[in-house]
């Protein structure tokens, strides 16, 4: 890529929220103070990262789903890919984890940048997180 070339921002916010699914509610009964903190999710980031989308103009991938369900930062191979609350699960349910909340989420960012190198495009991620 030149150093003329254009490129494309995109914007993911993997930590948005702390939203617990129905049918997973039974496996986070008691633990309102963990989702509330930072470990469920990273508080402030959605806002920041709407607000960088649309004064960039750029796409806006965000999960408002706990992070304590399925960790869409990870790769599918890292051991912390589920949680405490969710390591537990057996595969079957833990593979639908992943093709509802994992898949969807990395296959649109992914669908996203290669549309833009396809035309010729580089481009910046900008994933937004709190520490």
């Amino acid at each position: 890529m030149s150093h003329n070339a254009a490129a494309a921002v995109i914007i993911t916010c993997e930590h948005g929220g702390n939203r617990i699914p129905r049918p997973y509610a039974h496996l986070f009964r008691g633990a309102r103070a963990v989702l509330e903190s930072h470990r469920g999710y990273d508080p402030g980031t959605l806002e920041l990262a709407k607000l960088f989308a649309a004064r960039l103009m750029a796409p806006l991938f965000a999960s408002t789903t706990s992070r304590l369900l399925v960790e869409l930062n990870r790769s599918l191979q890292h051991r912390a890919l589920f949680s405490e609350f969710t390591t537990g699960l057996d595969p079957a349910a833990r593979r639908q984890l992943v093709e509802s909340y994992y898949l969807p989420h990395r296959q649109a960012v992914e669908d996203c940048i290669a549309e833009s190198v396809r035309t010729g495009c580089g481009v910046v991620h900008l994933s937004v997180h709190s520490f």
